[in-house]
């Protein structure tokens, strides 16, 4: 089976599939079915070979079909167990967040989901639902992948694309350090995810997105200038940046020079995307950070709507789009409670303050301060403080270093994201 570029490390990525298949067997009476998605499903995914060891990159998507529910943390401790019998630490090192502990090697984890087969006919216009029925592999029992609604590309919502762009400059703020508590070849893995963010959300505005790294920097690098004229006059290079990081994430040998330059480039380049991106999304002029900031803060019902929408017809046949208008003010309090579940599980106490919005949209509205804040020389302490301000309403920051805030940020945005919405 083919699974990355090379013949050698493909022997590596079967025996663990093996592993991950046994133990997925023994640990889930009656498994159905046993697939893997993502890079390593299409021969692109990356592996580092050092002293004759082979170390992944990125993570093994395995999707499990059975016939009863697991619940979310079920899910992730049977994840942990066998990302751990591989030789990996797994989820169990995200909270609470230590930058100096994020290792490339300790890092890989397991990204498992485990569904019905009624639920396949279930899931939503996703790019990872997209991949699965497409571009996947059958590593063990029958093919259900008939059962996933046969969506086109261009039925992905641009929400998909702006919850990239967020979720990567959130991960850029989760692993720079001030203090250099950032491994390099982990750092530049945080930058090349941060292209390809870009790649993915400029090809989907455009129409013009594909599955692959390669294929979509491809297609991007060919129409970057006609496509985009705006964002080509302030980032001449953006199309160079992307080829370079795809490249090496598929074949990861040799780090950038200047891995701390590039990651300042990426920041600067990631944000200047963002207003982009954005703007067209939401229709409306974005033109500096306090500009980005309010609009993530107040695109609720654009980023969630097609989501509601599709959940209440696959559940329910609901196809009303009224339906979903009265329903959707209950969303932010839905997400909410959860999160102040989460918080609550970690011992932290939930903010005093009422905010209405929902929390995953205040923390992703406070990135663009955060992450803006800092430049190679100095850090803007205005910026900073608004965006710890405003993740102080839903996280408690008393962070007053660039260091400590990205720390707070960390936290919050992992304990809203390892819940199950």
């Amino acid at each position: 089976m083919k699974y990355t570029i090379s013949k050698e490390a493909d022997k590596k990525i079967e025996e663990d599939m093996r592993i991950i298949c046994d133990e997925l067997k023994r640990r889930i009476p009656n498994v159905l079915s046993i697939i893997l998605s993502g890079g390593f499903s299409r021969g692109e995914g990356p592996v580092k070979i050092e002293k004759n060891k082979m170390y992944p990159y990125n993570d093994y998507d395995i999707q499990v079909i059975c016939n009863f529910k697991l619940d979310k943390e079920e899910i992730d401790k049977i994840a942990t167990e066998i990302s751990e019998k591989l030789g990996y630490k797994g989820i169990a090192i995200f909270y609470p967040f230590k930058k100096e502990q994020q290792k490339m090697k300790d890092n890989f984890y397991i990204d498992l989901k485990c569904d019905m087969p009624k639920d396949l006919k279930k899931l939503l216009p996703r790019i990872r639902t997209y991949e699965l029925k497409n571009h996947s592999l059958l590593l063990f029992g029958e093919d259900y992948r008939n059962l996933i609604p046969g969506y086109n590309l261009k039925d992905i919502p641009l929400s998909e694309g702006a919850k990239l762009l967020l979720d990567r400059m959130s991960q850029m703020v989760e692993y720079y350090s001030t203090t250099g508590k950032y491994e390099k070849e982990f750092l530049t893995y945080i930058i090349q995810q941060a292209y390809a963010a870009c790649c993915t959300a400029l090809l989907l505005l455009s129409g013009r997105y594909q599955i692959g790294y390669k294929k979509a920097m491809e297609i991007f690098k060919e129409n970057y200038e006609k496509d985009f004229p705006e964002l080509y006059e302030k980032i001449p290079d953006l199309h160079k940046k992307i080829e370079k990081f795809v490249l090496w994430k598929i074949n990861p040998k040799k780090l950038p020079k200047n891995v701390e330059e590039e990651w300042f480039i990426a920041k600067n380049n990631i944000l200047e995307v963002s207003k982009y991106f954005f703007s067209k999304f939401l229709n409306k002029k974005i033109l500096s950070l306090d500009d980005l900031s309010k609009s993530i803060l107040g695109m609720g019902k654009k980023f969630y709507m097609p989501f509601l929408n599709g959940k209440l017809e696959k559940d329910f046949g609901i196809k009303n789009k009224i339906i979903s208008l009265l329903i959707w003010p209950s969303v932010p309090f839905i997400f909410k409670h959860k999160y102040y579940n989460r918080l609550s599980s970690f011992g932290i106490r939930k903010p005093s303050l009422f905010f209405a919005r929902s929390p995953d949209l205040v923390i992703f509205g406070s990135v663009p301060f955060i992450i803006g804040s800092i430049d190679k020389s100095n850090v803007n302490m205005e910026l900073l403080k608004q965006g710890k301000e405003l993740l102080n309403t839903v996280y408690p920051t008393k962070g007053e270093t660039w260091e400590d805030i990205s720390l707070d940020y960390a936290n919050a945005y992992i304990a809203f994201y390892l819940q199950k919405i």
